[in-house]
């Protein structure tokens, strides 16, 4: 018979068994799963706000999540392949106001919010290590995006 898990409070009340029965990567994973909704809702409120810090705080939350509790930024397949864990540490060095892993982390992709000011020196800074046309330029406006076709 299976047990369904209802909310965050009954999980964590019921941590110790749960881990006993499915194992910690998978406790891991619900613990993004459960703290990734409520960052959703924090990121959504800065945003309303026009506090645009806390949202960059809220997407280096989720990304710092998705690395140690969903682990889905290198394949579990290569103990060198690490360009994700790469690209995200460049990103930071090439004045990226926020990052995080993108989609499931297994593409190679992250998301960078680089100040428009900043962005041919953060794509000139990234080609270096990760080759022409590495970067993908999207624009944000109050509306949604749009591509930037250079």
């Amino acid at each position: 018979m299976r047990t369904f898990i209802k909310n965050k409070d009954e999980f964590y009340k019921n941590i110790g068994s749960i881990r006993k029965k499915v194992g910690d990567r998978a406790v891991l994973r619900a613990i993004h799963f459960f703290d990734e909704n409520d960052r959703v809702d924090g990121q959504r409120e800065a945003l309303k706000k026009g506090d645009i810090k806390g949202y960059f705080e809220g997407v280096e939350a989720s990304g710092n999540s998705s690395e140690y509790n969903l682990q889905n930024i290198f394949p579990c397949c290569s103990v060198t392949e690490r360009s994700i864990s790469l690209a995200l540490t460049m990103a930071k060095k090439a004045g990226a106001d926020a990052v995080r892993v993108h989609g499931g982390g297994f593409a190679g992709t992250i998301q960078a919010y680089v100040p428009t000011e900043k962005k041919d020196s953060f794509v000139k800074y990234m080609e270096n290590c990760f080759g022409e046309d590495c970067c993908f330029v999207l624009s944000i406006r109050p509306c949604g995006f749009y591509t930037v076709i250079e």
